[in-house]
């Protein structure tokens, strides 16, 4: 059974069996694959792990998923991304490259969410919302797929389904054969006939979509400015027409939940996406609307493994950390006048990766007093 704990708190809420991985075919998909001396350091761990019945990280429902449905082929460059992603973070190895970029098409969104920074009144006005400029997009995808990133998310502090050219990025994204994770988050909105087709022609493979609770009063007093008959058909519609005219899809639709109210009922919840969806997550409610005005904590003397794991980047081409600090008083740089690859070894983004192993990272707002 998967006992999954993410560092934010992510809990997948089904719980499956480990799938069965042939050794000896993983071991000839790796020698028949020119991989870098990092890779195969990578691989080498992976086989020996495996032959001793262990697994370096402990896979979840998301991985399940994925290699179910995965060419063999690919599992190799699979699981080193996996391991990437898991192990170099807790090592504390700083990747060549981002391996997981998140790129922020809008800050905008058009719901109110009670535990969300959107409801913050000094935060949803100039400079801090806008849309990407599909030219800054083009340039971020490019430098990404060129220098090995292995997974992009569409989305960050707004719904990416706003940008009035959001179809042009799913497009382009796609031509980039190499990313292996292609996540879209969002509320589900704005989904419609069009936008479900053009996910699943796409390189798209994981959708995410963010609701809270199976109960329509429930739901609209968390997600402020949401129709919950209207969300629930377009999650039926994106499911219907995946299961209709793309059974061999890969594309993962998952529902992720924050726990914010005592009534919320986690068990039911899940028995109720369950059925419509492929998986089903649920997050404690941490105090994110206006993180900077949290109290400091000060027992989180932690690393935060973000900083080893993951770069942010905003519509406007400012590059964070995390979205905790939402209002970028983190920023080691902005793209404007570096690459994303300069700001990932950039002395700014050195310095508090330094501060956090030295457990200092109460000298900074919102280190000292983020949840995470």
């Amino acid at each position: 059974m998967v006992n999954f704990k993410h560092p934010s708190g992510l809990r997948f809420l089904q719980n499956k069996k480990t799938p069965f991985i042939n050794l000896k075919k993983i071991i000839k998909l790796a020698k028949s694959l020119k991989l870098v001396s990092e890779d195969r350091i990578i691989i080498d761990e992976l086989i020996n792990s495996l032959n001793n019945n262990k697994f370096p990280f402990i896979l979840t429902p998301q991985e399940y998923f994925h290699l179910e449905r995965m060419d063999e082929k690919k599992w190799i460059k699979y699981l080193i991304y996996r391991y990437k992603l898991n192990i170099y973070p807790e090592k504390k190895i700083i990747s060549k490259f981002p391996v997981y970029l998140l790129v922020e098409p809008t800050s905008v969104c058009n719901l109110r969410c009670v535990m969300c920074f959107q409801i913050d009144k000094s935060f949803t006005k100039k400079p801090f919302m806008g849309f990407m400029n599909f030219n800054l997009f083009k340039k971020i995808i490019d430098e990404a797929s060129s220098n090995g990133t292995s997974a992009i998310t569409l989305a960050s502090r707004g719904e990416p389904l706003l940008h009035p050219k959001i179809s042009q990025m799913i497009k382009y994204v796609s031509k980039k054969k190499n990313f292996i994770d292609v996540k879209l988050n969002t509320n589900a909105t704005k989904l419609n006939e069009k936008l479900c087709h053009e996910i699943l022609n796409s390189n798209i493979n994981i959708v995410v979509i963010s609701i809270d609770s199976h109960i329509e009063k429930q739901y609209e007093e968390i997600r402020k400015g949401g129709k919950y008959t209207q969300v629930l058909k377009n999650i039926k519609l994106l499911a219907d027409i995946r299961n209709k005219y793309y059974k061999n899809s890969g594309l993962e639709i998952r529902v992720s939940g924050v726990k914010f109210k005592k009534e919320q009922n986690e068990k039911e919840f899940k028995k109720f996406w369950s059925k419509i969806v492929d998986n089903v997550a649920y997050v404690q409610c941490q105090e994110r609307w206006n993180t900077y005005e949290n109290i400091p904590n000060k027992k989180n003397d932690h690393p935060c493994v973000y900083l080893w794991e993951r770069l942010y980047i905003w519509f406007d081409g400012v590059c964070n950390p995390c979205d905790a600090d939402y209002k970028s008083l983190l920023s080691p740089g902005n793209l404007s006048n570096k690459t994303i690859k300069q700001i990932w070894h950039s002395k700014e983004l050195n310095k508090l990766r330094k501060l956090h192993l030295e457990k200092k990272r109460h000298k900074y707002n919102p280190c000292d007093r983020c949840g995470l």
